[in-house]
Order: structure tokens, then sequence, then C-alpha cells
């Protein structure tokens, strides 16, 4: 019996190791929602560009700021796809843990665990290997983006240095040419989450699929004493048949991958210009 309980004891913990897994690799897709604006203004994506700024000193704000990733775990890189078969299979090792967790405490209930296909990570599609339009948005395009809206947020930020300095007066060149210039690096990570495609009905043979992508910005909230509140965006196209996917060297998915990406940046951008 000891030997029996040692062995469901390692299953338990090996299957909520995967589960905890899982978790991480979709903690950016959790659908919490960015921090707004209370006023258009203060978006981040309203900052007035470098190019508006200007001064009689000389003294404006110069450099860029990019984004940097948050670490992530492998397989995010390229599209994957959730099928059927994913489902039935993580349904059975659900149905084993909670059969085997009822025979260690002898037989009593209570541990059933609901199960969503939104936890599964799937399959990598070979055939999209090495492709940059089948690659996650989340890695590259979705940063570089972010990082134009992350300069424009430094530079409103030391514009309003330099007014300091100038108002207080006593500043010396080094002190302004110092608040002038941007930071490499936003404080805000960029939270790469999944981008895949997820069948429709788990019944029928209809095969429809969904092109599904998530991102997070991780919020620089330390620094008003907060612990980190990331803001999330998702994006879901409508579903379609996994031919009609595949059709004209992956056209659909051509068309969605900007549609995703803009939906994403644009999202992302409401958040508060001062947590960045």
């Amino acid at each position: 019996m000891k030997a029996t309980k040692a062995k469901i004891s390692a299953n338990a913990a090996a299957l909520r190791c995967g589960a905890l897994g899982i978790a991480l690799l979709l903690s950016a897709c959790v659908t919490h929602p960015p921090l707004t604006a209370t006023q258009p203004e203060e978006a981040a994506v309203s900052a007035p560009p470098l190019s508006s700024y200007a001064a009689a000193d000389g003294f404006v704000p110069v450099g860029t700021t990019r984004m940097r990733l948050n670490s992530y775990p492998g397989g995010l890189e390229q599209l994957r796809v959730v099928r059927h078969d994913h489902t039935g299979r993580a349904v059975a090792s659900q149905v084993a843990l909670n059969v085997g967790l009822a025979v260690a405490i002898g037989g009593r209930g209570g541990f059933v665990q609901s199960f969503s296909k939104d936890e599964l990570i799937g399959d990598a599609v070979p055939e999209l290997a090495g492709q940059s339009w089948a690659s996650n948005p989340g890695l590259k395009e979705l940063p570089q983006a972010l990082g134009e809206i992350a300069t424009r947020v430094y530079a409103a930020r030391a514009w309003k240095e330099l007014e300091r300095g100038r108002k207080e007066g006593g500043w010396t060149r080094e002190d302004m040419l110092a608040a002038a210039q941007l930071p490499a690096e936003a404080d805000a990570p960029v939270n790469p989450g999944v981008w895949r495609l997820v069948y429709e009905n788990l019944s029928g043979q209809d095969e429809l699929y969904r092109l599904q992508f998530s991102a997070g910005l991780g919020l620089a909230s330390l620094r008003f004493g907060l612990p980190p509140m990331p803001a999330n965006c998702f994006y879901q196209s409508e579903p379609v048949t996994w031919t009609a996917w595949q059709a004209d060297g992956w056209q659909r998915l051509r068309e969605e991958r900007p549609k995703a990406l803009a939906q994403c940046t644009e999202t992302l951008g409401q958040t508060k210009g001062r947590l960045w």
C-alpha cells in the first residue's frame, strides 16, 4: 500500500509540474484588461513624437527606447495547432490523476479538476518552419511597434525634466544633456503569449479552427510600490476550416497576422503612459 501511495504521489507531482509549465506558458494570455488612460492624452500611444520638441537652447529629448522581452518557454516562436486529440489525451491524463488521488485517500471524492482546451500547448506546424510570416509576432514585431510608443513616452518624461531644469536654473550643461538622453530600455517588458490555431468544436467533423494571439505588457508598477500588474491583449479570428487556412500558401494566415499585431499594439498602447 505504501508503494502504491508513493507511486500515485510521484505521478501527481509530475502532472502538477506539467500543469505549472502550461500555466507559465499561458500566463501572458490571461485576459486582464490594460490599465487604460482616463483621458486620451494620458494614453501612451498619444505621446508626441520626438520631432515635435524644439527648444531655443537646443536641449531636446534624444535617443531611442526599445522594449525587452520577458523570458518565455521554448516553442512559442512558430505557429502551433491544438487539435481534437490533444484534448482527448489531456482529459485522459486528468482522469487518471483524479482516480489515483481517490484511491490514495480511500475512495473519497472531491478532487475533480476542470479542464479547458485553452490550457493546451499544441504542436508545431512542420510545413511552416522557418517562414517569417508564420512566426509569433509577439517576439519581434510587437516589441518593435511598442518601442516606438515607448520612445515617445520617455521623450515626454525627458521634456518635463528639461523644462524643470530651465525653470529651476543652476543646471549645468551636463545636467541638461543627461536629462535629455532617453533610456535604452523601457521599464515595462513585453510578455509574449500564444500564437496558435485552436479547434472550434470538440464534436463533429467540421474541422474549424480559430487563430489566437496574445501578449502582455509587464507594467512598471513597482515604481509606485505596487506588485507587477500586466496589461494583456488577446486576438481571435473567425473560425474557418483547416483547408481554408492552408489554401493559397496559407494566405489567410498572412492576412490575419497583421490584424492580430495591430490590435495588440493598439490595445497595449492605450495603457497609461506613466506605467511604462
